[in-house]
């Protein structure tokens, strides 16, 4: 394989483009080099309040690193995928290569299809949960080397994570900087050409568990949110380290267990928030004695209402300008 073909490069931008990220900041950028697809975080993308450590963004790029190797897969080539170190100098986060002719199998292509479909439901679910084989089918799907995934399952359980949602919701209410920082990616509907952000209409009020926290919404207390809880499949990402590459890790590692999930016709969001507490990451690790660092969240469930998608970020701002002509 000597280059990228236009529809080739084509297929891999909108896969990176159409990845899900805190905030919806897309904080990536993409190059293509003969038969590598190569992907950078962007540290001029902060959220100083939400994403200290800049954990979050790592675990978006780690989104972004999975679409892109299903992409590779649906063209028809082997993926084999190499990823950045743990040095905080470098901006690169790993390549993917395409080396030999390889199909995609069935479960590659479902989940390839299921990219523009998939998005972020932070509303209540439908009350019929999950079967235990549709559990079963999203966790396997998030089968990634130095990631583990576990279901918050019990009422112990349930009760403890409610209790430190709880804590995190009164925590963030009440800071004033988190708040200003959370209103300045809120998008509204008469200004859709901003292309980041979080959609205005997905804050609604009656949010119990997984909805970003906004000082006029409702603060329910740990009984609610338990009840809330119950309800949902909510899945645990972690790690044994809190290494950059665990984080990227972890990060694909979700968006398999999401487009999975959205394969079978469900829906999904990720909570991180609470976790950027180290009193609550460090109280939900020893409540559901966790062989490692939680990353984030990830409730499942059956939607209620559709979801339109979010706004993207247009091919020009995520890939250099030669790989662009004739792209929108």
């Amino acid at each position: 394989m000597s280059s990228w073909s236009y529809d080739e490069t084509k297929t891999l931008i909108r896969a990176v483009q159409l990845a899900p990220s805190v905030h919806n900041s897309q904080p990536w950028s993409l190059e293509l080099s003969k038969h590598d697809a190569l992907l950078f975080e962007r540290r001029d993308i902060t959220l100083p309040y939400h994403d200290p450590t800049g954990r979050d963004r790592l675990l978006s790029c780690g989104t972004a690193l999975a679409n892109l190797e299903l992409a590779v897969r649906e063209l028809g080539w082997r993926a084999e995928t190499s990823l950045s170190g743990d040095s905080s100098l470098s901006d690169w986060v790993g390549t993917v290569t395409a080396s030999t002719p390889q199909p995609a199998t069935a479960t590659e292509h479902a989940w390839y299809e299921a990219i523009p479909r998939r998005r972020s439901y932070r509303l209540p679910f439908n009350r019929d949960g999950l079967s235990a084989d549709e559990i079963k089918v999203v966790i396997a799907a998030a089968e990634v080397d130095g990631v583990s995934t576990q279901l918050v399952a019990g009422q112990d359980e349930i009760h403890a994570l409610a209790g430190l949602v709880e804590y995190a919701t009164n925590v963030y209410r009440h800071d004033h900087a988190y708040q200003r920082e959370l209103a300045g990616w809120i998008t509204r509907r008469h200004n859709r050409r901003v292309r980041t952000g979080i959609p205005q209409e997905r804050l609604g009020p009656g949010l119990r568990f997984g909805g970003l926290v906004r000082p006029n919404n409702p603060a329910p207390d740990a009984e609610v949110i338990a009840e809330s809880i119950s309800r949902e499949t909510v899945l645990v990402f972690l790690s044994e380290r809190d290494s950059r590459r665990e984080h990227v890790l972890a990060g694909a590692a979700l968006q398999r267990a999401w487009l999975s999930a959205t394969a079978l016709g469900l829906a999904a969001s990720v909570v991180t928030q609470p976790l950027h507490l180290s009193e609550v990451r460090g109280r939900l690790a020893d409540a559901l004695e966790l062989p490692g660092r939680p990353h984030a969240l990830l409730r499942v469930g059956r939607p209620t209402w559709p979801i339109p998608a979010a706004p993207r970020r247009s091919a020009q701002e995520i890939a250099e300008p030669r790989y662009l002509e004739g792209l929108s």
